[in-house]
């Protein structure tokens, strides 16, 4: 699994657990020098925010209903992650969906 599938999968692991469906959009942004920078997602396309900041890759985190979703774009690759998170879990490990876009 490349480095930049398994920071999506971890972002939405955090997303996930937080269990905040309050919680906003947003969208995580990494650096060449490994910094890391959280801005409202609003109104922004992932190309967008890492040509305006220098990013070499961008997530989005967003809450829909019961699903949690990743979306990441940097150095040439796409993904979509989305988890299903039941109002009331009975499970450790919610459903997992991957994909490549």
């Amino acid at each position: 699994m490349s480095a930049f599938l398994q920071q999506a999968e971890d972002i939405l692991d955090v997303a996930v657990a937080a269990n905040d469906p309050g919680a906003q959009d947003v969208a995580i942004l990494l650096d060449r020098q490994g910094g890391m920078r959280m801005l409202d997602a609003a109104g922004w396309s992932l190309p967008a925010m890492s040509a305006e900041f220098g990013a070499t890759a961008v997530y989005k985190v967003e809450r829909r209903g019961g699903t949690v979703r990743v979306e990441g774009w940097g150095g040439g690759q796409r993904c979509l992650i989305q988890r299903n998170v039941p109002a009331c879990s009975g499970t450790l490990y919610p459903q997992r969906q991957l994909g490549y876009l």
